[in-house]
């Protein structure tokens, strides 16, 4: 087998018969288990990809089971192919995985499951991932990488085109806002909200939001939340203060069975979910959180919870 440099960011996955394995990335162990060991494979190639994600360039993959051990180059699109000591290789097929939520089947690259939204869907470490930095993984070894083949590009982030990452003159906000303002309603429409809420049973869990550890402030309905944010139909514009906040940087509803899905608006600066591995969402694609979920709106941190 080639010789791996220690230059390169390096994923090695042990999978053993049962079901269970582990999972190193550089020097970081986690263990993994599965139903399976196409399922574990799954997972331990995704966790890979997601690696090459980070620091934007192809990794390497030592994969080991029963049968022996295989290098591989995973690249940030989701291409696999072998690695070779000479020639540039050959694609390795990987067959869509089920969902750790919902079963559905989703690719290696997949960052949340289209079906059900779950983050990270074929995520096989049985304990919290540790935090992936493109800072802290190492540089890669450029001959290496010279002559593995490019990969196809991955489609860069769209942006909201009125905004440019910054504040606009006209919208500079006092130091002495709120870091979040919900807009009251004009006396006639809170009188009549009041009589329709006295009069309607409750639909579910309602969302609170906690921002940079202010006091949390409940929010009927969905909320949009921004710097100077767009209501969609049925949602509260909550006012978030934050230079790296966009207008409207992202959406968060709550359906009737608790479930929070967090939908970023085409922000500038992203709308970045800390679960077990920080994930930056894809602009208009919902995904599903728990309660006590911590999102980050550009640098604004955003705790989004329930009550009833």
């Amino acid at each position: 087998m080639a010789t791996v440099p220690a230059t390169w960011p390096l994923v090695r996955a042990q999978l053993r018969p049962d079901g269970t394995g582990t999972v190193h990335v550089n020097e970081h162990a986690s263990a993994c288990a599965a139903a399976s060991t196409d399922r574990l494979r799954a997972g331990a190639l995704a966790r890979a990809v997601a690696v090459a994600r980070t620091v934007g360039r192809p990794v390497r993959v030592v994969l080991a089971d029963a049968s022996g051990a295989v290098l591989l180059a995973a690249h940030p699109d989701g291409t696999l192919r072998t690695l070779p000591a000479e020639g540039a290789g050959a694609p390795v097929d990987v067959p869509p995985a089920p969902c750790r939520r919902c079963g559905s089947d989703q690719p290696v690259v997949a960052l949340a499951c289209a079906a059900c939204g779950t983050l990270e869907p074929l995520r096989v470490e049985t304990e919290p991932v540790a935090l992936l930095e493109a800072a802290t993984l190492s540089r890669p070894d450029e001959a290496l990488l010279a002559s593995l083949p490019a990969p196809r590009p991955v489609p860069a982030l769209p942006t909201a085109p009125d905004d440019a990452g910054h504040q606009e003159s006209g919208d500079v906000l006092p130091g002495t806002l709120s870091p979040v303002a919900v807009p009251g309603l004009p006396p006639e429409a809170e009188a009549a909200r009041t009589a329709r809420d006295a009069t309607t049973p409750s639909r579910g869990p309602v969302l609170v939001l906690t921002v940079d550890g202010g006091p949390p402030v409940r929010v009927p309905g969905g909320a949009s939340l921004g710097r100077d944010p767009v209501a969609p139909t049925g949602r509260t514009p909550v006012r978030v203060v934050g230079a790296t906040v966009s207008k409207t940087h992202a959406l968060v509803d709550v359906e009737p069975d608790g479930t929070i899905l967090v939908t970023d608006f085409s922000s500038t600066n992203g709308t970045h979910v800390l679960l077990d591995a920080p994930v930056r969402l894809v602009p208009h694609t919902p995904v599903a959180v728990p309660a006590g979920t911590v999102v980050l709106l550009g640098e604004v941190r955003c705790t989004l919870g329930l009550s009833t």
